[in-house]
């Protein structure tokens, strides 16, 4: 995507969106660089009159040095210098590299739905299931750069003692079991229903398939599981939820947060918190890497690093 921001305003002249390949770190970054030369071509703008580059990926990464330390929904990327290896693509251009869900809570708290609050948190819910802390006024980064992966959030346990404590747990990408983004992820939601894309589930739940219907009670329990513990633990007044599954399923997503936050939650924070949708949709991802890289490349934007 090429665009310009002035203020909160982010203005898209020129847009293009190709699949991540699946055959290794050095394909998906030129499949980047050429996606962004076809943007700029689309936008009758030369390559050396972009300012900067603002990029996303999925984490755990360093937004500071521009390395991915590992991505399990990513082919190839293990401690992969990512915006350094961008920008030698792209003939030396500035590129700045964020966590995705960092970058959508900068967008929705500088023109989306956080716009000026100080205590929130933001939570995807999409093919995977992630996070960001703002805290104060300033996102929480934690001292290794992972705070806000509330996706592993652990939210079940095997009851029974006599039995190992991953016994019948789904296991998550992340390599643990029991997180919520292995119940409620539209990837693992599909994976275990044994389809292509969450939707099918939820459309299967809808005419009355048991199986689909159990599945999608999991996944709301896990989300409602989140955030309760998201509202006791980190006192924000607002939670915002976005990504694909939400924006499209919201009765199965944000409604039961909100009522379990009613029935769960300490009284004081949850008298305090608000669960609503994120107001930028799919270009929240975009609209934020924009701003990312006007503010880094100006030397502002401490709030977020």
């Amino acid at each position: 995507m090429v665009a310009t921001a002035d203020g909160a305003r982010v203005d898209i002249i020129a847009r293009d969106e190709r699949a991540t390949p699946r055959d290794g770190a050095d394909k998906t970054v030129r499949a980047i660089a050429d996606s962004t030369r076809a943007a700029l071509d689309a936008a009758g703008l030369p390559l050396h009159e972009m300012l900067a580059v603002g990029l996303a990926s999925p984490g755990p990464l360093d937004h500071r040095t521009g390395v991915v330390h590992f991505s399990p929904n990513i082919v190839g990327f293990d401690e992969v210098p990512l915006a350094a290896w961008l920008s030698d693509e792209l003939d030396g251009a500035t590129v700045f590299l964020d966590r995705d869900t960092a970058v959508a809570a900068i967008a929705e708290r500088i023109t989306g739905a956080a716009r000026g609050v100080a205590d929130f948190v933001y939570i995807t819910v999409s093919t995977g299931l992630g996070g960001a802390i703002v805290s104060g006024g300033r996102m929480l980064r934690g001292v290794t750069n992972t705070a806000g992966e509330l996706g592993h959030w652990p939210v079940a346990l095997q009851m029974d003692v006599a039995r190992k404590d991953s016994d019948e747990l789904p296991r998550c990408g992340c390599g643990s079991y029991g997180c919520a983004e292995s119940f409620a992820a539209g990837r693992n939601l599909a994976q275990a229903f044994g389809v292509s894309d969450a939707a099918e589930v939820y459309a299967a739940a809808t005419r009355g398939d048991a199986r689909a219907a159990a599945l999608v009670e999991r996944a709301e329990r896990a989300v409602a599981a989140l955030a309760v513990g998201i509202t006791n633990a980190l006192n924000p007044s607002l939670i915002v939820v976005g990504g694909s599954v939400a924006e499209k399923q919201r009765a199965h997503v944000i409604e039961p947060m909100r009522r379990a936050i009613r029935e769960r939650a300490f009284a004081a924070p949850a008298s305090a918190v608000q669960v609503v949708p994120a107001a930028l949709g799919a270009d929240v991802g975009m609209v934020g890497a924009v701003l990312v890289a006007r503010e880094r490349a100006a030397g502002e934007g401490e709030w977020f690093l």
